[in-house]
This record gives structure tokens, C-alpha cells and sequence, in this order.
């Protein structure tokens, strides 16, 4: 007991660095290439980031005139030594009563089915300032989370529609500039000789920020708006005279949007475009905004989301509404919320960073409050990725502020609302985050701010494309440029790039800036879904045919409201620019100012809105309405963390939703059993102690393998301004001090008990071991690895749960990491030049070697040492079990050993029809060595019952020699050999007799012991031949034999299919051709085979230090292990298509797998080592499997999911039992 409380006490400084949550410690490194071990500086090095959330709050709270937000605290102000939340709830003032006029009553949480509970949302919801629809109010499920379509956001009576999925899109000044007045497209010059025109890229200029930008850009507009083409109708663009790209018979053809319908009748009724999304900051891209989409994205396990291996977004197996191209299957794409969600990779990382947040809070949450249900947990979550987002949103409206000048944005630039008191002449103290919902400052006549019709058209910034970016490893270095347009439409592709290449190489790239005009590869492509496209093409036909305003127009009706920065109109062509070039084609183009397009006077705009770098026409259309719209959502973040102190008070406070409910946590008292306070975990995990300006940082370290980058991504790296910021939370103890903390408590459990200095030296010395292996200094160069706990390592999770071992290095890191077993350290490896570089040594075996593999794992212990050293038993095996006469002859021995056993070993006696079995695995285990035995000892005691136990007996002794391998000392290896050595001596028994009878005779049955005879003189070393033979058919039969049997009994009707496929199959028409009787087995056994290999292997040992291809930066260390996964390999949608983890008996109906390349490993690679037994044992388990099928029918208590049938352990794979009852066939 004293030892474990030294040892628990000594511990406790470990445990607290190990729990803190965010903000944790980061570490500053000069580049992006420097060593973080030597360069790093702690970012905070003697204190904690400030908490800028308690100071705005402090600063606001001396400076409110009204009272509201002094009320709550001790003498009205906030003192200055509060520095988080925890200090601050010790100075709320709470009153001495409650007020009975206010206090509202108590009511429980709902859990579902949720019952009426509208009593409890009309005393919430009482002053709101206009009328609440029951329609919201009757069901909680309507207000307390977001409805999946955006319903009810709004609660107002008749117009509970406002942003939801599928409503008419409002426009800003209720403007239609139709030709008609209602219908037809406005008039204007041709679109594309516009584009020629003001769009066409002159030049690259320089604008200081990556293209994370775009991505996010490409993601707000996707989730809060997207229109669908008209199938009917179209406008066709025939391209100018002067055209100097396409040839002059090239047309576009351009959609019209879908209209709502019913709309553009008349004057009166005039056409209207259904929007598609949401219109909030919900995130719906990554949701959906139909419950079609969202229920098919969801996995109904513990809140979180559908992923495909990996942890990227899932294949599009469910059919879901996605863009694509003509000769792109729907099926090979990701699926996500919004059709376009696979158009680029900068936007798809987005949305896979998104995916991986939204799963990783769900485990948050689901720790915190193990009671909450799947539902609870994902609407909560969901609720809580909108707050993130829209604070991810507010870095990304910083992005354009102008920071330096006399043109900078006043402060405070980081709270949300600088724009506003631009756009109003406001300062901080009348515009600031503390207001009331609905705030009238972003409502229209009345009613909430929505994306609107122009906004769509014009929030697209097409000048910040970029064509390429490329691909970068860890240390910054290219591997690869890759076209932005080429890549879009490709899932595969995204995965093979891999995530982490991919973020590093968008975040070390810049972006052209305003005034650059558009890339020509979206100007002027070749083929998007099919035909030419020119994306401002399209945008110019758009605002035309939506009958969007003019820019004239447009700006008349927002100038009459008085804004403080006004949009002068344009009364003279030369009123749009200053350039000569730009003034000529506009006269030539159009006949008066007020003809020019909105998106061509936005293009063409010269002065930036006060405080930016964007032009104000474009600026107030596109990232004000943005603003509007974020603060009309009636979950807005803001409205949260002011609930409990401008609506209730942190004494008295009812939560309004359920992401007011995460803010403020329940903190009753016996006179104030509604007393709540900010909750700092969920507060520091939405950075409000930065205003949310770590986010995108933490966002792309939290959910990738990515460790190290720029301080804020949006804009490129700066050693200065800003620096790399590094996430090493694992090296962060200072060991030092651990250990002096340590010794200082164990000397004081010594003075107390001197009688247990034993114990606490013990404790003392395994402490410090321990804490120097856990915090040792990870060297240089090497990839990451599951180091786990001292000299085992990661051995008895590997042992227990090999596969999700497996996936947590492959979440974390991907395509390379290490597993430390015991004595060495397996780096797994899946990226197809990593592969390459074992092939390309195989011939000599310089830098890999599975020879040395081999006898690291004790194969020299199971096969013996002069037959290990020879390899006589490979090349036995491969002089003739690949010829292909051999095995033919074969094939009838081994029919004729299936028939033999199945009759000596029935599953049904002669009187029986019907039989239940719990299990038949150790039945086909028996079946196996039987047919395996006949085939390789011949006709003489092959069928000894004693032999047939011992050869299964060596294959189970030899397995788990295996598994000691790595946890025994070289002195101790022979431990794991006494066993076999026992097993030897028993079949020597049985075979050395049988051995010699056989060389006195002549026989023309074909067995593996005719190969031996002329090669082996003596009868001991040729009956141990036997049974190394033996054990390498059982090793390779039981997991592949098993799986086909099983996986075809396991799909309704698929056994009498492929029975009836059979016929006419015999033993001598065995073959490949498609044509064969044995085509459709043969498929389903190459299908069980390839879902059913280990978690790691083939493997090699590394002899001498070699750089990844993968990633030259690091390397892979002699004498440690390199390992290939079947598992993970033979799992991958880039690879295998929609379905990779699912059972197809046809899929290599047309053809065979690609066996020996990095897509197929399960007999290795193509080498000279790949294994030599294996057209043998798929020969084998077809006639075993036939002989079957023919014989019984099969029908299992029930059908397993393919996530069901494994069993794993290191090094093989087993089936789960299932119950099956068998009957005769007639």
C-alpha cells in the first residue's frame, strides 16, 4: 500500500500536465524546418495566454450606461487581478432573494421522444418582441436545437420559413430587374466578351494571405446558400468574334437556376430562386440541410458522423445528390451536406477537418455526460460546431482588416463587430457583442438578415483561385504540384494525396489579390461537367437571368439608407476606373453606367472599405451581409454567452437552447436552484479566452497529423508577425522536475515510515524509469510511433485489439508510424513509393530483409536452424507448387481427401436431416489438416489420429512463438521453442516410419513428399520437412479457407448461387478463365482473402538506416521492422471503390486482384518472396468449399455484419463463432 501511495502521489504532476485542456503550451520554432527539440521556445513562457473574453467583458461592464451588465457583479465592475472564469463567479452579486416577478419555473430536461412543452418556451421565448408560432413551440426538439432545415430559427407567426432549405431567396432592396419586369434574363453584352474584357488574368498581384482562404470562403457560401439548375431551361453564349482561346463555334450553355414554383407569371408574381441551403452559419455542408442527407451522414453511435477509413468523409454508397462529371461515378465521391462538397481539395480539407472536430467533440461531450444518448449528443454538438464556425468565421473576417496605416481598422479589431461600427460611424461602446436577440441593428424591415440572391452571385472572390498548389511533407519539402482545377471530382485522389501534404502545401502558398482577375483554368476550361465553362461566365449569366440588380442600381437602394460609407454612383463610364484600357472596353461593351453589371462595377471598384483591404462595393455585399446574417441566427455564439447575464442572470437563468445549456453550467444553491456560470472547459474549447483566434490553428492540428504551423494560417509565415507554433503536448513535462517532485514526496513517506525504505526505493527507481521512457526525447528524423508503456511497449494492446491499434496510428498519422512491440518497433507503412523501395531491394535484401524478419519472430525455432539458414522449404515449395502441371495433379488428391473426410467425419448421421452446431470452425480446422495432410505426407498415415492432432497442435505452438518473439530476451528466446520441439518428436513418431516404407516403394500419387525424398537423405529431416509444410498450409488455409466458407453461408442465397455456378466443375477443369465453372468461387475465395488479412504483414527487417521515399525528412532505423498492412490496405475506397470493407462474392469476377502490388498484399509483393504456396492454396479452398456446398446446405442463426465476422489478434485473424444448422442436400 505505501509503495502504490508513493507511487500514486509521485504520479500527480504527470497527471495534471497530462489533463489540461486548452489553452495548453505551444512551441515556438524559427522555421518550419528547424528542430523543435533544440529551436523551441515555449509561446507563453512565464504565463498563461490572456483571457482578452474577460477583459472586453470587464471593459464593457465600467463602461455600460444602462446598468444590465454591472447588475450582476460585486460593486458594479469587474476587479482587475480576475483573470478567468473560475475568479469571476466569485464575484457575482447574487441577490438576497429570489424575484418572484421574474423567476420562471423549473423545468426538466427533454429526452426523446420529446413530449408538448409549449408552457416552458413561452415563458422563455416571452420577449422576443413579436409572437411565437406553436408550430415552433409545440415540439422542443424545434427550438431547443436546430431543425435540420432551418426552420423555426425564426420563430415569428407565418414566418417561421425565413433561411430555411428549399424558401424563396430574399434580395437585399426587394429589386427585380427582369427584361419582362417578372421573367426573362436581364439584357446586357455577351457574358463571355465581359469576361474577355474585365475578368482575364494581366497579372499575379501579391495578397498576404494562403489558400486556407478560399477554402473557407467556398465553404461559407456552400453552407448558407446553393441553387439547382433548371433541367428545362438554358441560355446559350456563343463566344465573341474576338475570342483568343476557344475556336468561334464554341457555345456555352449556362442553366438557368430552378425557379420556385408558381413564380415569374407576372409583374406581380415575379420569379423567384429556391435556395437550396440553410441560410445559416450552421454548418450545414458538413449536415445536410434535408433530413434525407442528414440521417444518410450520420452513424447513430454516440453523436458522431459517418467517416471511411481513415477518418475521412464517407464514400457516397448511399446515393446522395452530388456534382459530378460525365465518367466520375456518384458512388467513388465523398458524401457530405452540400452537392459541391468534393469540387477542390482546399475546400474537401475543410470538410474533413470539420468531420473530424465535429467526432472529436462528440467523445468530449460523451465523457462528460456519459447519460446523454446519441441524439442529445450530436444536436448539441451540432449546435456547438455552428459557435465554432461562426468564431472560425470571425478570424476569417479579420483576415481582411488593414492592420497597419492610417487606414487601419480601429480597435477593437477582434470582437466580432469592427465592420459594423465602420459601416454605422459607431465606436465600441455602441456597437459591441453585449445585445439582445433579435438584435434590430441586423433585421430588415423587421425581419432577419438572410443570404441574399446578390449575395450568392456576388461573395465568390474568383480572383483568389490559384491552379496549382503543392504537396508538402514535414519538412516543407515539394513532393509534388498539383492542378486545382484537375484535381476537383477526385475522392481517391484526395486520400492518396493525403490530408497532411495537402494542408501543409495550402498553408505554405499564397493567393493572388484583388484586381488580379481569374486564373484561365476556370476561365476558361476545357471540360466541367462535361463542356466548356468559364466560371465568370456563368456568374455574369446568373445575375442576369436571376434579374439581379444593376451595380447603378443596387447601390441607388442602399445609399438611401444613410450608411456612413456611401457607394458613389457611377454617372460617367470613367466613373468606374481610373484605367484607360477598362473605360474603353466599357463604352464599347455597354451604352450607359447604369447597363453595367453588379459583378462587373464590384470587379472594377478602386477604393477599399475603411479599415480593409476588400473594395466596398464587393465588401458590403459580401462580408456585411455575412455579418447580418451570423447575428439574425437565433443560436448565434454571441446570444449564448450573454444569455445568463443580459436575458436571466447567472442566479436565475433557463437556458433558451441547448448551446446555452453547454455555455453555462448548473451551479444550484438551496435559494437558487437555477443558478448557472460559465462552463471554462467548453468556453477555452471554442477559444473565447482569444476570441476564437487560435481556432483555425487548432482546428487543422487537432484533426490532422500536422504538428507544426504558422501561428494564424490564413496568412503565410512570418518569423515575426507570425511565427510557427508547434503542438507537442507529450514533451511538454519537464522531466527534471517530475523527478525531483518525485523524490521530495517518497523522502516524505520516509520519514514518516523508515521502516519501508525497501518500498520506497523500489518505488523510486521504477518511477524515474518510467518517467525517463514516457518523456524520453524522441529522436530526430524518425517517423511517429505508439511507444506505450516501458519494455512492452504497445504488446498487449497489439495482442488484445491488433486493428484499432492500427486505425489510431492511421488517424493520427497515417501514412507512416511505428508500433513498439517489446524488443523492436514495427513502422507500418502504406504509401505505394514507401512499398516500392521493398520491392526494388528484394533481389539482394540490402536494406530489407525477411530472412532476418523471419528469425526475429522465432521461424528459426519453428522450422529449424540449418533448414531456416538453407530455406530449403521455400524453394521446395516454390520449384513446385507453382508449376502449374504439379498442381493440377494436386487438385484431384485433394478432391479425393475432401470426399474421404467428409464421409469418415459427417456432419449429419446417416438417420439425420438436420443438425445445429454452435460453431463449426473447429470442424473445418480438422477438415483442413486432413485434406492438408493427405496432400503433403502421401497415402501412408496421413490420417493418424494422433498426427492429425499434433500437426494442429504445432500450428497453435508455432503461432504464439511468434507472439513471444518480441517480449523475450535473446537468452530466454529457446523458452519459446521447447514446445515445438516436443511436437517434432511426436509426428517424428508417426512419419519417419512411413518416410522410409515410402522410399522402398514406387507410387504414382501425387503428394509434396515425392519433392522431398530426392532431396533429403534422411527420414528425420524429412518427416520434419512434412511438418513444416503442413503448418505453412494450415497458417495460410485457416483464416482464408474459414472466411470463403463462412462469407458465402453468410449471405442469404449466395451458396445455392454459387452451387448452381458450379456445375460441370470437376477437378480437372480447374482453372483461371472466366469462362470456368469455377469463375464465381474462385471470385468469392480472392474476395475472402482479401478481407480477411492481418493487421500487419508482410514485413521485413530494416539493416541499415533509409530514408522514406514517402517523406525524405525521416527515416527508418536499423535493426527495427517495416510492415505492410493487408487489413488497412484491402480496406481503402481508393483502391476498392464505395464498399472497400464490404463483401462482394463478383468482385473479381472479370478480373483477378492485382496480386503482388501495393492495392493486394495478402501473399506479399511481387518479389522474389512472395509466397510460393499460393495458387496451391486457392486451388485448395476451392475444391474444399465445393465438396461442402455439394454435400450440406447451410443456414446460420444469423447474418453477421462485415464488422462482426473477424476476430484479431497479432499476427492472425480469426473468425467469430455463429451458430449454423446444417442439412442434407438431396
Amino acid at each position: 500500500m505505501r509503495l502504490l501511495e508513493a507511487l500514486i502521489l509521485a504520479l500527480l504532476p504527470i497527471a495534471a500536465t497530462a489533463s489540461t485542456h486548452w489553452p495548453y503550451k505551444r512551441y515556438v520554432i524559427p522555421d518550419i524546418t528547424s528542430d523543435l527539440h533544440k529551436h523551441g521556445k515555449l509561446e507563453f513562457a512565464d504565463s498563461e495566454p490572456p483571457n482578452h473574453f474577460i477583459e472586453w467583458l470587464r471593459a464593457a461592464v465600467q463602461s455600460d450606461q444602462s446598468g444590465t451588465l454591472q447588475q450582476p457583479f460585486r460593486g458594479d465592475k469587474i476587479p482587475r487581478h480576475v483573470k478567468n472564469f473560475e475568479e469571476l463567479w466569485d464575484h457575482i452579486q447574487f441577490p438576497e432573494a429570489l424575484d418572484n416577478a421574474t423567476h420562471r419555473p423549473i423545468f426538466t430536461h427533454p429526452t426523446f421522444p420529446i413530449p408538448p412543452t409549449n408552457q416552458e418556451a413561452l415563458s422563455i421565448f416571452a420577449d422576443l418582441g413579436y409572437t411565437v408560432d406553436p408550430l415552433c413551440t409545440s415540439d422542443k426538439t424545434k427550438w431547443f436545437y436546430r431543425t435540420v432545415d432551418g426552420s423555426c430559427n425564426w420563430m415569428e407567426v407565418g414566418n417561421t420559413a425565413y433561411g430555411q432549405f428549399g424558401a424563396k431567396r430574399s434580395r437585399d432592396y426587394n429589386q427585380y430587374s427582369y427584361q419582362d419586369g417578372y421573367n426573362k434574363p436581364r439584357d446586357g453584352p455577351n457574358p463571355r466578351a465581359v469576361s474577355n474584357a474585365f475578368f482575364k488574368r494581366k497579372q499575379r498581384l501579391y495578397y498576404e494571405h494562403t489558400p486556407l482562404l478560399l477554402g473557407l470562403i467556398e465553404f461559407i457560401m456552400h453552407d448558407v446558400t446553393y441553387s439547382e439548375d433548371s433541367t428545362t431551361e438554358y441560355i446559350d453564349v456563343p463566344v465573341p468574334p474576338d475570342e483568343d482561346t476557344f475556336p468561334t463555334n464554341t457555345t456555352f450553355r449556362v442553366w438557368r437556376t430552378e425557379r420556385v414554383p408558381g413564380t415569374g407569371t407576372s409583374p406581380s408574381n415575379p420569379r423567384e430562386n429556391a435556395n437550396q441551403a440553410s441560410t445559416w452559419l450552421d454548418v450545414s455542408s458538413l449536415y445536410g440541410s434535408s433530413t434525407e442527407v442528414s440521417r444518410a451522414l450520420r452513424s447513430f453511435e454516440k453523436g458522431q458522423l459517418l467517416t471511411s477509413q481513415g477518418s475521412f468523409l464517407p464514400f457516397n454508397t448511399m446515393g446522395l445528390p452530388m456534382r459530378t462529371r460525365p465518367g466520375v461515378d456518384l458512388k467513388s465521391l465523398f458524401a457530405g451536406g452540400d452537392p459541391r462538397t468534393n469540387e477542390d481539395r482546399i475546400m474537401l480539407a475543410v470538410h474533413t477537418l470539420l468531420l473530424r472536430d465535429h467526432n472529436r467533440m462528440c467523445d468530449l461531450l460523451a465523457k462528460q455526460h456519459p447519460e446523454y444518448d446519441d441524439e442529445r449528443i450530436y444536436q448539441t454538438v451540432r449546435l456547438a460546431m455552428a459557435a465554432k464556425f461562426a468564431l472560425i468565421a470571425n478570424s476569417y473576417q479579420m483576415a481582411y482588416w488593414q492592420t497597419t496605416g492610417t487606414d487601419a481598422m480601429p480597435w477593437p479589431r477582434d470582437d466580432g463587430f469592427p465592420l459594423y461600427r465602420q459601416m454605422y460611424g459607431e465606436n465600441a461602446l455602441e456597437i459591441n457583442p453585449a445585445h439582445l436577440y433579435p438584435w434590430p441593428l441586423v433585421t430588415k424591415g423587421g425581419k432577419p438578415m438572410v443570404a441574399s440572391a446578390e449575395m450568392a452571385v456576388v461573395y465568390r472572390f474568383h480572383e483568389f483561385i490559384i491552379p496549382s498548389f503543392p504537396l508538402k511533407d514535414a519538412k516543407n519539402n515539394t513532393m509534388q504540384e498539383k492542378s486545382t482545377f484537375e484535381s476537383a471530382l477526385d475522392s481517391k485522389g484526395f486520400i492518396a494525396a493525403g490530408l497532411e501534404n495537402i494542408l501543409r502545401g495550402i498553408v505554405a502558398t499564397d493567393i493572388p489579390n484583388f484586381k488580379s482577375g481569374v486564373d484561365e483554368s476556370f476561365r476558361s476550361a476545357g471540360k466541367y461537367r462535361g463542356s466548356p465553362f468559364d466560371i465568370v461566365t456563368w456568374s455574369i449569366v446568373h445575375e442576369r437571368e436571376q434579374g439581379l440588380p444593376t451595380f447603378n442600381e443596387y447601390f441607388r437602394a442602399y445609399n438611401s439608407y444613410d450608411p456612413a460609407v456611401v457607394i458613389p454612383i457611377r454617372e460617367r463610364f470613367e466613373d468606374f476606373s481610373s484605367d484607360p484600357e477598362m473605360v474603353a472596353h466599357l463604352k464599347r461593351l455597354y451604352t450607359h453606367p447604369d447597363e453595367v453589371d453588379l459583378v462587373v462595377g464590384c470587379q472594377l471598384e478602386e477604393t477599399n472599405f475603411p479599415g480593409t483591404t476588400v473594395p466596398s462595393s464587393a465588401l458590403i455585399i459580401s462580408l456585411f451581409s455575412l455579418f447580418g446574417l451570423g447575428n439574425s441566427d437565433r443560436f448565434s455564439v454571441g446570444y449564448s454567452i450573454m444569455r445568463c447575464i443580459l436575458v436571466d442572470k447567472p442566479w436565475d437563468c433557463t437556458p433558451s437552447n441547448a448551446l446555452d445549456e453547454l455555455f453555462w453550467d448548473p451551479k444550484p444553491t438551496e435559494h437558487f436552484p437555477r443558478a448557472r456560470w460559465l462552463n471554462t472547459f467548453w468556453l477555452n474549447e471554442l477559444d473565447f479566452q482569444a476570441h476564437g483566434t487560435n481556432l483555425l490553428w487548432r482546428l487543422i492540428t487537432e484533426n490532422s497529423g500536422v504538428d507544426c504551423l504558422q501561428k494564424n494560417p490564413l496568412f503565410p509565415y512570418d518569423p515575426e508577425t507570425n511565427p510557427i507554433l508547434c503542438s507537442l503536448p507529450s514533451a511538454s513535462p519537464n522531466v527534471p522536475e517530475l523527478i525531483l517532485t518525485a523524490i521530495e514526496v517518497i523522502l516524505t513517506l520516509y520519514k514518516k515510515h523508515q521502516g519501508s525504505f525497501i518500498t520506497f526505493l523500489v518505488g523510486l527507481i521504477t518511477l524515474i524509469g518510467w518517467i525517463i521512457y514516457q518523456f524520453r526525447t524522441h529522436p530526430s528524423g524518425l517517423p511517429p510511433a505508439l511507444y506505450g508503456w516501458p519494455i512492452l511497449g504497445v504488446a498487449l494492446q497489439f495482442k488484445s485489439d491488433p486493428s484499432g491499434l492500427l486505425l489510431k496510428g492511421m488517424r493520427k498519422w497515417r501514412n507512416v508510424f511505428g508500433l513498439k512491440l517489446a524488443n523492436q518497433i514495427q513502422y507500418v507503412v502504406t504509401s505505394p513509393a514507401d512499398m516500392q523501395a521493398i520491392v526494388d531491394d528484394s533481389q539482394y535484401e540490402v536494406k530489407f530483409s525477411l530472412h532476418e524478419f523471419l528469425r526475429s519472430i522465432n521461424s528459426d525455432l519453428i522450422t529449424g536452424k540449418t533448414n531456416f539458414e538453407t530455406d530449403l522449404h521455400t524453394r521446395l515449395m516454390r520449384n513446385n507448387l507453382l508449376d502449374s502441371e504439379k498442381l493440377a495433379g494436386f487438385a484431384e488428391t485433394a478432391g479425393n481427401a475432401c470426399n474421404l473426410f467428409l464421409s469418415r467425419q459427417p456432419l449429419l448421421e446417416a438417420n439425420e436431416k438436420e443438425k445445429h452446431y454452435d460453431d463449426l470452425i473447429d470442424y473445418l480446422n480438422r477438415y483442413i489438416t486432413f485434406v492438408m495432410s493427405r496432400c503433403i505426407v502421401g497415402p501412408d498415415s496421413f490420417d493418424d489420429e494422433g498426427l492429425l492432432k499434433t500437426f494442429l497442435k504445432f500450428n497453435d505452438d508455432a503461432i504464439n512463438a511468434m507472439g513471444l518473439a518480441s517480449l523475450l530476451p535473446s537468452p530466454l528466446r529457446f523458452i519459446a521453442g521447447l514446445s515445438i520441439q516436443k511436437d517434432y518428436k511426436a509426428i517424428e513418431r508417426v512419419l519417419v516410419p512411413a518416410v522410409g516404407r515410402r522410399r522402398s516403394q514406387q507410387s504414382s500419387d501425387v503428394n509434396f513428399l515425392n519433392f522431398i525424398l530426392p532431396v533429403i537423405d534422411k527420414d528425420k529431416d524429412a518427416a520434419d520437412m512434412l511438418a513444416i509444410v503442413v503448418f505453412g498450409g494450415l497458417t495460410n488455409l485457416q483464416a482464408t479457407m474459414h472466411s470463403t466458407f463462412l462469407d458465402i453461408i453468410n449471405q442469404p442465397g449466395l451458396q445455392d448461387r454459387i452451387l448452381n455456378s458450379l456445375g460441370g466443375a470437376a477437378t480437372r477443369n480447374l482453372s483461371s478463365n472466366r469462362s470456368s465453372p469455377w469463375a464465381s468461387l474462385r471470385s468469392a475465395a480472392f474476395e475472402s482473402l482479401r478481407l480477411s488479412g492481418p493487421v500487419t504483414g508482410p514485413a521485413r527487417e530494416i539493416m541499415e538506416d533509409v530514408p522514406l521515399p514517402s517523406d525524405p525528412s525521416r527515416h527508418l532505423p536499423k535493426g527495427q521492422a517495416i510492415a505492410l498492412t493487408a487489413y488497412y490496405l484491402h480496406r481503402q475506397p481508393s483502391v476498392w471503390g464505395a464498399d472497400p470493407d464490404k463483401y462482394r462474392w463478383d468482385r473479381f469476377i472479370k478480373e483477378d486482384p492485382p496480386i503482388g502490388s501495393d492495392r493486394f498484399v495478402s501473399w506479399g509483393l511481387e518479389t522474389p518472396h512472395m509466397c510460393p504456396g499460393r495458387w496451391f492454396a486457392l486451388q485448395s479452398i476451392q475444391i474444399m468449399v465445393k465438396a461442402l456446398l455439394e454435400k450440406y446446405e447451410f443456414s446460420q442463426d444469423r447474418e453477421l455484419s462485415d464488422s462482426e465476422k473477424y476476430r484479431y489478434s497479432s499476427g492472425s485473424v480469426l473468425r467469430n463463432p455463429v451458430g449454423v444448422k446444417v442439412l442434407r442436400r438431396s
